[in-house]
């Protein structure tokens, strides 16, 4: 036998270790080379006869398996690399914009209600349209719309960095939030449909830990980028490093990821879209300039109204779901209890985590003067046990099921109740290193809680909804930050009461504090709905 070498039908010998030629780098990727041999009828003349064959000899079927499951695995884990990069941009911009906002201020002339618009603007817009896009992921294509959405986004970062005014840069953070809208759902449905079993559990935690990184670290690069002051550009690179970002990401998701989209395409439902649409406006764009506003009559009738139109948009949904037709949100999903109790859960989680965070800048900066470098490294601290127990949480759940979720809870409550505590020993004297250890647990529920609970929420959803699963599941990630940041927000300047005193700043931060101690207890009790029946179902899908 003479290996590797074959005769086409012009006659021309081709080396399939060496030729270029399509078809034996074909022959070379599937196996070919490491798992078969070409016969000598494949590459000379038959010695017992003058006839020339071409005819292949097929790999050892074993080795040819092998070698194809490992190109495949090695895919899955790029196209996860590839989609994760999408959802850290999303992430990251909802928070490194406000580390900058006193720079914009100064360069654009912006005012008060400009800076608002700036960060509402980006949140509103990608709130209004997750669902949305998640849906046109399920009919058209996951990837094509993926792509899209990045490619918007690239371009809303280009122009956000050029802005030469604060309508220029208003009007490109809301394209950067439409961009968002369409890449960010099309990540929870691409991992769906990517992996299986304890993989799948993998996948999610690690979409939860870069989720988490890209919240946590917002203000960290924020701050960093404009300390640094790159080429005198000072806030500007905030959004410009999304530039190499973002296209390195559509070339790679361009050569590496698979078309995906539902079997049967549905139609867009453009109703559904619109009650939607006016439920998210009149309930975010209350909650984001309401406390700037000084919350005007009209304001306080838009939130008002914003629950009967969430109503409506129930009952138009579960019409269309008995009648068959195609809704924008099945409403069958809320059938799967994991799916019922997954999303207060994850709401919960939200406005606890953005709640914190937000009155923790305010307490640490103004209550205690730390400078912003050194606020950033308190954040690093809530990153340190958020990350580490993310990649513990999905390998933890196949053992202890939904204790998980309360060891989570039990975990945040304590962080919080030992924030308390350091408070009332320290006060105005307490430092970093006085503040890590409780952050590190804090963090440490945070991430026990939001890795599961992902893999918890998908698991009872058919793959053919996982587009509209995942735009409802972006879509209270968004509806949560919103309401813990005005909430607490309104709650903190309340109990600040117009005073600016370093103590007046801890004081409503100690005070604020057991609200979420409160918020973190309703988590727990919301995890026991999850019958133990239910669990073992649920670790039973996360294994298939």
């Amino acid at each position: 036998m003479i290996k590797m070498e074959w005769l086409d039908k012009k006659g021309i010998s081709h080396q399939v270790t060496s030729c270029p030629c399509r078809r034996c780098h074909l022959f070379r990727l599937v196996g070919l080379v490491s798992g078969g041999n070409l016969a000598e009828r494949e590459s000379r003349l038959d010695r017992g006869s003058p006839k020339i064959s071409t005819e292949l000899e097929l790999p050892q079927p074993a080795i040819a398996a092998e070698t194809a499951t490992a190109l495949a695995l090695h895919r899955r884990w790029l196209i996860l690399g590839v989609v994760l990069v999408g959802s850290f941009m999303a992430i990251l911009d909802v928070f490194i914009v406000t580390q900058g906002l006193p720079s914009i201020k100064t360069s654009l002339g912006a005012g008060v209600a400009d800076l608002e618009l700036v960060v509402s603007a980006y949140s509103l817009v990608y709130a209004v349209f997750l669902i949305t896009g998640g849906r046109l992921g399920d009919i058209l294509d996951r990837k094509r719309i993926f792509l899209f959405g990045m490619t918007v986004f690239t371009v809303a970062s280009a122009l956000a960095g050029y802005a030469p005014s604060a309508v220029f840069l208003i009007g490109a953070r809301a394209l950067q939030g439409l961009g968002a809208a369409l890449m960010y759902p099309q990540v929870l449905s691409i991992i769906q449909v990517t992996f299986k079993g304890s993989e799948r559990s993998l996948a999610l935690g690690l979409f939860a830990a870069i989720s988490g990184i890209g919240a946590i670290t917002g203000n960290i690069v924020g701050g960093l980028l404009i300390q640094l002051n790159l080429a005198g550009l000072s806030w500007r690179p905030i959004f410009l490093v999304n530039l190499p970002i973002g296209i390195i990401g559509v070339l790679a998701g361009f050569l590496v990821l698979h078309p995906s989209r539902t079997e049967r395409a549905p139609k867009l439902d453009l109703p559904g879209v619109g009650l939607i649409s006016l439920f998210l406006v009149s309930l975010v764009l209350p909650l984001a300039e309401g406390q700037q506003t000084g919350w005007p009559n009209w304001m306080i009738m838009l939130l008002i109204l914003s629950f009967p139109v969430l109503a409506l948009f129930v009952v138009y949904e579960r019409k269309r779901t008995k009648n068959g037709e195609d809704p924008l949100v099945d409403m069958d999903l809320f059938k799967h209890r994991s799916f019922a109790v997954g999303i207060p859960l994850t709401l919960l989680y939200y406005v606890t985590a953005s709640g914190l965070f937000f009155t923790l800048v305010l307490f640490l900066q103004s209550g205690l003067g730390f400078s912003p470098i050194i606020s950033g490294l308190s954040f690093a601290q809530l990153n340190i046990g958020f990350i580490t127990a993310s990649l513990l949480g999905p390998r933890l759940i196949r053992s202890f099921g939904n204790r998980v979720l309360s060891l989570a809870y039990i975990l945040q409550t304590a962080g919080l109740g030992w924030i308390i505590l350091t408070l009332n020993s320290y006060g105005a004297s307490l430092t970093l290193y006085e503040l890590s250890p409780p952050l590190i647990v804090f963090g440490a529920g945070a991430g026990f809680a939001l890795s599961p609970l992902l893999g918890v929420i998908l698991s009872g959803v058919p793959s053919r909804e996982a587009g509209e699963a995942s735009g409802v599941v972006s879509t209270s990630f968004q509806i949560g930050n919103t309401v813990g940041i005005s909430l607490f927000g309104l709650l903190y300047y309340r109990f600040l009461n117009g005073q600016q005193s370093p103590t007046s700043y801890i004081d409503a931060f100690k005070t604020t504090v057991p609200f979420f101690v409160i918020l973190s207890v309703a988590g727990f009790l919301l995890v026991f709905l999850l019958s133990q029946h239910r669990e073992r179902q649920i670790i039973h899908r996360l294994e298939a």
